[in-house]
């Protein structure tokens, strides 16, 4: 009887462990997902800088609105353990945004007289490119319905035009200036952050299935112009659907 209890016992916990090892063995080693989707969260940054004019000094405002808009991505993860798996996503968000310009211009014929002109400006174009490392969880399957959790560091490059010059014309007396449009140039700036979020996927066959995605990435960038340096808000809140492919 004493012989009978410990085989008893490791038979029972081998009841036990047997339908997670059958499942884990039904998961897939490498799974590929591709998404298209949208970044609805928003932000915005302020620059100012100044400029020399008629022997006197200038200076200008702007205001960037960062609009929501579309992501493609594409990302893969190898499983290690069960439902524990590693993996990586490339993302990219692209928008064009419209900025306001306010700038103080010097009179070319009174001292400390500045006339204030302003506007808005299209074109002004932002760009992330991501690099997002995730430790993933598989949740228990509930049938074709999955649920992965995932989360880690994010790399975050971002191009943004920045305006470095405010136009305007002037005519006799000058009392007025004119808004005219804005000189912009493209610079670039990169930053460490996080994502964290959730996949849920329904899958049609064992390696083939839709799946929808929700992310939250942040990072803070620098991006420096003309010896002065602002500072970014990147990320966002993301949603995208699209295909997962199991090997």
């Amino acid at each position: 009887m004493r012989e009978f209890k410990p085989l008893l016992a490791v038979s029972f916990l081998c009841a036990l462990l047997a339908p997670a090892a059958a499942g884990a063995q039904g998961l897939p080693r490498l799974t590929v997902m591709v998404n298209g989707g949208y970044q609805p969260s928003t932000t915005s940054f302020d620059d100012s800088f100044t400029f020399s004019l008629y022997q006197e000094t200038g200076r200008s405002e702007v205001s960037y609105p960062v609009d929501a808009g579309p992501i493609f991505e594409g990302g893969a993860a190898i499983r290690l353990w069960r439902g524990l798996a590693v993996g990586g996503v490339l993302s990219r968000f692209t928008i064009d945004n419209t900025v306001t310009a306010t700038s103080f211009v010097p009179h070319p014929l009174f001292l400390q007289r500045s006339r204030e002109v302003s506007g808005e400006a299209g074109g002004i174009r932002r760009e992330e490119n991501a690099v997002h490392i995730q430790a993933q969880y598989l949740l228990p399957a509930m049938g074709r319905f999955r649920i992965v959790l995932a989360g880690g560091p994010s790399v975050i490059d971002i191009k943004q035009s920045i305006v470095t010059e405010v136009n305007f014309t002037e005519e006799y007396p000058y009392d007025t200036a004119t808004f005219t449009g804005v000189e912009s140039r493209r610079v670039t700036g990169t930053a460490t952050g996080f994502n964290a979020g959730a996949d849920l996927q329904w899958m049609f066959t064992r390696n083939i299935g839709a799946g929808a995605l929700v992310r939250v990435t942040r990072a803070v960038v620098d991006l420096t112009v003309d010896n002065r340096t602002i500072q970014v808000d990147a990320g966002g809140t993301q949603v995208g659907v699209g295909l997962r492919i199991g090997f």
